[in-house]
């Protein structure tokens, strides 16, 4: 291996990449009427270990009252992450929350230095078949359907805001009407809750809604009936909006209104028939729904995440790197040619 002289070792840390100076080249390669060597390069290597070389084979030539100096490898470092948490306490309200960053880590900087003498020339131009050196630091890093939590992993690898900006959403599509009305039955009869969380919620909200923690006696405690338990009927007001009044019997309402069973249920329940859907339809009563919101509010993260089919947490974080190098060929005058052909190094 020829390589004259690699930055400090090399270690390629993301400390030095930013405390390192970068090379304007932009008075070089815009003076009027200067020569610059000419430089191309053939890249060998797509695809490289972290830590390990990248090689490569150097062309280059420049005008016979020129000297050439030296040759350098730059590289710029680009680090792409994206993270994934999937709702698996829900069914029917199916959410994944997904974040993609790719940006630049590092600009570009030097990496390898070669001197003149190293190339051959082959009659036509001066040829230099070498390698650059890559990072370990910069290896690739995957957290996948952990088995175990880790939540300092967690923390390193997702935003801040991520856990209660997904929670959040949960809990809002859950609580905004009953359109997941199954979806917050089966997280209520499912979820661990305990008698002591729902004493702290009927005391907050003012209700005596059952504290049992069994999954059974909860699956009885959230229940419907087939059997007429009042009536009601419906008004619009003034905004558009249906007003329901419930009644004890059909002859309650009023002459000409459109009178519907209600059916027996739980208290925080309104199962009725729907003359929209042509059948029954069951909610939750919208004065009860704060109640269902600060319940449900008390899962942690973790428990909306866990797949309790696959023993898992339903997260996934992957870290990659890619290096865009260039060479560079420098005279004695400190004029330099770059090439423009560089295709991208994936680290792994």
């Amino acid at each position: 291996m020829k390589i004259y002289k690699i930055l400090g070792a090399l270690a390629l840390t993301l400390g030095l990449f930013t405390s390192c100076a970068n090379h304007d080249l932009f008075a070089d390669r815009m003076e009027i009427g200067q020569v610059l060597p000419t430089v191309d390069w053939e890249q060998n290597s797509m695809a490289v270990k972290a830590g390990a070389y990248a090689t490569f084979k150097g062309k280059y030539y420049t005008s016979s009252d020129k000297t050439i100096d030296r040759s350098e490898v730059w590289a710029l470092v680009k680090r792409q992450q994206s993270a994934a948490a999937t709702s698996k306490l829900t069914t029917a309200l199916s959410y994944t929350k997904t974040i993609s960053v790719t940006d630049t880590v590092r600009s570009m900087q030097k990496v390898a230095e070669y001197s003149h003498s190293d190339a051959v020339w082959d009659g036509y131009e001066y040829v230099l078949t070498d390698s650059f050196p890559t990072s370990r630091t910069l290896s690739p890093v995957n957290w996948v359907t952990p088995l175990d939590w880790d939540q300092d992993k967690f923390d390193s690898y997702y935003p801040s805001t991520f856990q209660t900006e997904f929670v959040n959403y949960l809990i809002n599509a859950l609580t905004k009407d009953s359109l997941y009305y199954n979806d917050l039955r089966n997280v209520y009869i499912n979820y661990a809750f305990t008698e002591e969380q729902f004493q702290e919620m009927n005391a907050k909200h003012n209700v005596s809604f059952p504290t049992v923690t069994e999954t059974a006696d909860k699956s009885t405690a959230w229940y419907t009936t087939d059997e007429v338990d009042h009536y009601y009927y419906t008004t619009v007001s003034e905004s558009g909006a249906a007003i329901y009044h419930e009644i004890a019997t059909e002859a309650d309402a009023p002459q000409g209104v459109n009178v519907y069973p209600v059916y027996g249920s739980s208290q925080w329940l309104f199962s009725r028939y729907s003359d929209d859907i042509g059948g029954r339809i069951t909610t939750v009563r919208r004065e009860y729904m704060p109640y269902w919101k600060d319940l449900i509010s008390l899962i942690p993260f973790t428990s909306w995440i866990y797949d309790s089919a696959n023993k898992n947490y339903a997260v996934s974080f992957s870290r990659k790197y890619f290096l865009l190098p260039e060479f560079r060929v420098y005279d004695t005058d400190g004029k330099v040619g770059v090439t423009t052909d560089n295709k991208e190094i994936t680290l792994n």
